[in-house]
């Protein structure tokens, strides 16, 4: 009994428990859990933080002046009394022509574009996590279909194996069988192959740390907000890409974050501006003398005009990566609409009578062959057909399911 209970506790251990889990559950989790938003996050921090630094004053320079050594009669080192020497001074360097206001503006811009670079990776991930969602329910339908062929097939086929050997049926009859068999068999290790993958991609999206392994199980309603046909047309779903996607609202920042740092090389051409004032003890026309100062570099040769260039070159280029963006944006619109047109017309045949009255031909087959009214040809046609039939249908719904969220990633719109 001990050693029951061991084994079964090692088993345990070792093996992940399924849990059955929607695509809004799953959602859920991607947000709370995905490592990849959570390490992009800091990077709107950090964007945000050098807004408040570009807010933020130079510091003030401050320096003293000792005397080390005095040359007369005195002969005293450090002679920083009554009768000694020593100033100080205090300055404040002042940005004048807009420089600091135009550098905040570079640093908000920057801060809006990283928000920008969150929304572009959750809209991918996202796209990411449901097309593995999916897949993974779609091709483990398929392989319990043919696994509860294989079942069956595996009975029929053992049967056969012992008449063959007693020369109630030919080799070549029981030969048709093991070959669907094998044909199944190669079918399924390819779903799995693909569900393995998916899953991977799907269990680092959630990054749940769990040792369990999701199932994904939509709901009815997660399923059935795919049978509704959106009524716009391909116009009206480029115009919404032009308008919410953000990767094109990041190349219209991008434009303005340059456009900032032009004005930010041409206010650098007008001077900054220091101002200060200064003590000195003995060294001045005036014994405890005090100024005021104020000073200025003389713009003679340096009048920023390479970094104005660039900057005005680095307007353009932006101006016109946008129309680039732009033309590929609609571009990717109109490859989304017409898979979509086209898987649509194939998932029409899954929500018609089809899938019902190939389970009702199945069963009267097969109950037919079971009764010997069917010949083996005839069987195995029927099945090899059948069976590719169910999974096409599988194949159908998934392309179809994959087409709407493409739709909805390329407008970056919640059509479906």
């Amino acid at each position: 009994m001990k050693r029951i209970i061991f084994v079964t506790l090692i088993f345990l251990s070792t093996h992940s428990f399924s849990q059955n889990i929607s695509l809004q559950e799953c959602e859920n989790q991607f947000l709370k859990n995905n490592l990849y938003l959570l390490a992009n996050h800091f990077n709107i921090d950090a964007a945000q933080a050098q807004v408040l630094q570009a807010k933020t004053w130079d510091n003030p320079n401050i320096g003293i002046e000792l005397n080390a050594w005095t040359p007369n009669d005195d002969k005293k080192y450090f002679n920083v009394g009554s009768t000694g020497e020593k100033s100080g001074y205090i300055q404040q360097l002042i940005h004048v022509g807009g420089q600091r206001r135009n550098q905040i503006n570079i640093a908000k811009s920057n801060a809006q574009m990283a928000e920008l670079d969150f929304s572009v990776l959750m809209q991918d991930l996202k796209q990411q996590l449901r097309n593995s969602f999916f897949t993974i329910y779609f091709d483990s339908k398929s392989i319990s279909h043919i696994d509860k062929q294989m079942v069956s097939l595996k009975t029929v086929i053992d049967n056969y194996s012992v008449q063959e050997k007693k020369g109630n049926v030919s080799l070549k009859d029981l030969v048709r069988l093991q070959n669907i068999y094998l044909a199944l068999k190669t079918s399924r290790s390819d779903l799995m192959n693909e569900i393995i993958e998916n899953k991977k991609t799907l269990e680092i999206l959630i990054s749940d740390g769990k040792n369990q392994e999701v199932v994904p199980t939509p709901t009815t309603e997660e399923l059935d907000r795919y049978k509704k046909p959106i009524s716009n047309n391909l116009e009206d779903l480029q115009k919404m890409a032009l308008e919410n996607r953000p990767d094109l609202k990041k190349a219209l920042k991008t434009i303005e974050m340059n456009k900032w740092n032009l004005k930010l090389q041409k206010s650098l051409v007008i001077p900054d501006v220091t101002f200060g004032a200064t003590y000195d003890q003995n060294g001045g026309a005036f014994t405890n003398q005090s100024n005021i100062t104020i000073g200025i570099p003389l713009p003679l040769w340096n009048r920023n005009k390479g970094n104005i260039r660039t900057a005005k070159a680095q307007v353009s280029q932006a101006e016109v990566q946008k129309k680039t963006q732009e033309v590929e944006v609609s571009g990717q619109v109109k490859s989304a609409f017409l898979k979509y047109l086209e898987q649509k017309s194939n998932y029409e045949l899954v929500n018609s009578s089809i899938p019902t009255d190939l389970e009702t031909v199945y069963n009267g087959v097969y109950a037919n062959f079971l009764k010997r009214n069917l010949s083996m040809l005839e069987f195995t046609d029927f099945l090899d057909s059948y069976n590719q039939s169910v999974l096409s249908l599988n194949q159908i719904s998934k392309s179809y399911i994959n087409s709407c969220e493409e739709i909805n990633h390329s407008t970056a719109s919640k059509l479906f």
